[in-house]
């Protein structure tokens, strides 16, 4: 990750995603040039059938994930916002972990992290 200088925030606009699994990984901290502890999870959700779940994961390492922001369900189209704060991790993921009632959902995630 190139940084040219401090930074406060980072932004990510991950592909959209038809199937469950994982959205883009994004290092969100690096020694002596930016500490991030406070997420949100934008999730943009489209041709739902019944419904979609979404989490987001830390990760120290880059390996070993644990959910930040716990599994959430969606019944509709939409678009929602998840926020936590005081949860220092260097690697964020955005999860779209399970779709029930069909497979034709398509699943956006952003994410901020300051």
């Amino acid at each position: 990750m190139a940084i040219l200088g401090f930074s406060d925030t980072l932004f990510n606009v991950g592909p959209a995603l038809t199937a469950p699994g994982n959205g883009n990984l994004v290092q969100v901290a690096e020694n002596d040039l930016l500490s991030t502890t406070d997420y949100t999870l934008i999730t943009i959700v489209a041709s739902i059938n019944t419904t979609v779940n979404v989490r987001l994961d830390g990760s120290i390492d880059g390996t070993n994930f644990a959910p930040i922001i716990a599994d959430t369900q969606y019944n509709a189209n939409g678009t929602y916002a998840l926020s936590v704060s005081g949860r220092p991790v260097k690697f964020v993921r955005p999860v779209f972990t399970a779709e029930a009632g069909g497979t034709a959902a398509v699943v956006t995630f952003h994410v901020a992290a300051a």
